[in-house]
């Protein structure tokens, strides 16, 4: 029998999330990097003050913010607020040397450039401070 214990264990073993982070990046190589990249749903990346973060989510972190996600959406809908869910959209400004992808991110009341709200899940510690930049006082939760 196994025990819960032993398959979360054995879950996070077999489910990585993977993270590289490459410090002194220009603005210019970021954004090659996107280029290069795409609209691919396999990476997230998070550029702040010249360090590059590039994540590949594990399947807990996708579960986890598609959960929150849903549970958001139906506190929205309740509420008869109106929003745009913007998905993880790359969000960036050269002039706060920034750019970053939120696992969800939505747009309340009126559809923005930039969301009011944005969700970034951390299911491993280090990386790059997410909370750090203010892109239009957007809020992270």
């Amino acid at each position: 029998m196994v025990l819960l214990q032993d398959l979360s264990e054995h879950l996070q073993i077999d489910d990585p999330e993977e993270r590289q982070i490459i410090s002194s990046v220009s603005w210019e190589q970021y954004e090659a990097v996107l280029a290069d990249l795409g609209d691919s749903p396999v990476y997230h990346v998070t550029f702040l003050d010249g360090t590059l973060e590039i994540m590949s989510p594990s399947r807990r972190h996708e579960v986890r913010a598609e959960n929150i996600g849903r549970l958001l959406e139906a506190y929205l809908e309740e509420t008869r607020m109106r929003f745009w869910g913007l998905g993880s959209t790359t969000f960036r400004r050269a002039a706060n040397r920034g750019g970053t992808e939120p696992d969800k991110s939505y747009s309340l009341g009126t559809e923005k450039e930039f969301p009011d709200l944005a969700i970034e899940v951390i299911v491993s510690s280090g990386g790059v401070d997410k909370l750090e930049p203010d892109f239009d006082s957007c809020q992270y939760i």
